[in-house]
């Protein structure tokens, strides 16, 4: 577990009595700066309803985050009208913001977050923690991804000290003493509830879990079709999770005695989903909350025996193209740590790289198509990985262009197999 201990040990930090007093701190501080701001279930929305509550407060200030599309849905850069943000993953919330600029989006893969928040200039961070043990030691909590990349960063320190956050036994811990300034704000983490996925997913859900053997190091998103996968790996045993984060998805294979029995087992930067998932975590004692430079390193994820990667696609295009990100040419969500886990699995002893995709969207409509129209492509056709849909399961790496077209086809719904296999016929010359 990670602690830091004060390197200051006759420096107390400043206690402060509300949060409109750590606006008003943290604003002087910070003026013309970037201030680091915790997202997924720990985001300070009490310190950003004092900015609100004091227009112009947040004036001249840049909020910075890994804010989580569906979760975070507060919009940093309205808080005040000369307010900006930086976001990783952009969202439908962001969009006013994003059209003005005053958000600006860093279309990077996630394991780059970590460089930006060891690098980039920052003036100051908050960071929200639970409350301090016997000895000063302040549990991280839920979200221990980006915090740590300032723990040794000479800037201005702010604690949000709030008894509501479980203290969870795999987190980092920080001593009260690291702190410049420190204020309780009591408030319960938030929940993120994922909807069982639309349509007939039994048969996409039969074949990934073919693919999974027993042994196995897991990694899985946000979104509908985790869960599916994880209630029906109940019969593996010695299964461990090596993610990005620990959703409800867990708790079949905790409740079914699948996981590892050994300490490390559950590796994760964030338990980001129902409070019983964020009660049952914190006394999990196989369970490490590591940092993204851990959860995302290509080093780190190559070295994981038969490291199996789950994540979901919008579409995918006969060249191998995959968009995650776009509908249409609305923007849902960033690529996120798509493209790392996806090389990191192709790099692991054994590792499986899978990208699952529905073939039809909800309107019967295919999400195998000729040619992604999307903005920008999410994985390039040279990630490839093993594509599932309802109709199979094949491995794109080893196919030439045409073998690899031919294949993604047959992984297409058959009603628009014979379309696609004309619109091939038209633009294969173009596979070069």
């Amino acid at each position: 577990m990670q602690t830091l201990t004060s390197s200051r040990p006759n420096v107390q930090p400043l206690k402060l009595n509300s949060l409109t007093e750590a606006a008003l701190l943290l604003a002087d501080k910070a003026r013309g700066g970037r201030v680091f701001i915790p997202a997924g279930p720990v985001e300070p929305l009490g310190l950003a309803e004092a900015f609100r509550a004091n227009p112009g407060l947040a004036d001249d200030l840049s909020f910075c985050g890994l804010f989580i599309p569906g979760l975070n849905r507060l919009d940093w850069a309205a808080l005040s009208p000369n307010a900006h943000a930086d976001v990783f993953l952009p969202s439908p919330d962001f969009a006013q913001t994003i059209t003005t600029g005053r958000t600006r989006v860093i279309p990077s893969h996630y394991s780059a977050a970590w460089r930006f928040f060891t690098t980039a200039p920052f003036k100051a961070a908050v960071l929200h923690l639970a409350a301090p043990d016997a000895d000063g030691f302040c549990s991280l909590s839920l979200s221990a991804d980006a915090s740590p990349a300032f723990f040794g960063r000479p800037i201005f320190k702010l604690g949000l000290i709030n008894p509501s956050l479980p203290v969870v036994k795999g987190a980092p811990k920080l001593h009260l003493s690291v702190l410049d300034a420190w204020v309780e704000a009591d408030a319960p983490p938030a929940e993120l509830s994922t909807p069982a996925p639309s349509g007939d997913v039994d048969a996409l859900v039969r074949h990934v879990t073919s693919l999974i053997e027993d042994g196995a190091t897991l990694q899985a998103g946000i979104g509908k079709l985790p869960g599916a996968i994880m209630a029906g790996l109940s019969q593996r045993r010695d299964l461990a999770i090596h993610s990005g984060l620990i959703g409800d998805w867990a708790l079949p294979l905790l409740d079914a005695g699948a996981l590892a029995d050994h300490l490390g087992c559950l590796k994760a930067g964030v338990i980001l989903g129902s409070h019983a998932l964020h009660a049952r975590m914190a006394q999990e004692v196989r369970l490490k909350l590591i940092p993204i430079a851990e959860t995302h390193g290509a080093a780190q994820l190559s070295r994981i025996e038969r490291f199996t990667s789950l994540n979901a696609a919008l579409e995918v295009d006969l060249f191998g193209q995959i968009n995650c990100e776009f509908a249409g040419s609305r923007t849902l969500a960033g690529v996120g740590g798509a493209v790392d886990f996806l090389r990191g699995a192709r790099l692991s002893p054994g590792g499986k790289p899978i990208v699952m995709v529905q073939s039809l969207g909800k309107h019967g409509e295919t999400r195998i198509v000729p040619r992604l129209t999307t903005p920008s492509v999410s994985i390039a056709r040279s990630d490839a990985p093993i594509l599932v849909t309802e109709q199979g399961a094949i491995d794109l790496e080893p196919l030439d262009g045409d073998a690899r077209a031919q294949a993604i086809i047959s992984l297409a719904a058959p009603e628009h197999r014979a379309d696609l296999s004309e619109a091939w016929s038209h633009q294969r010359g173009n596979q070069s």
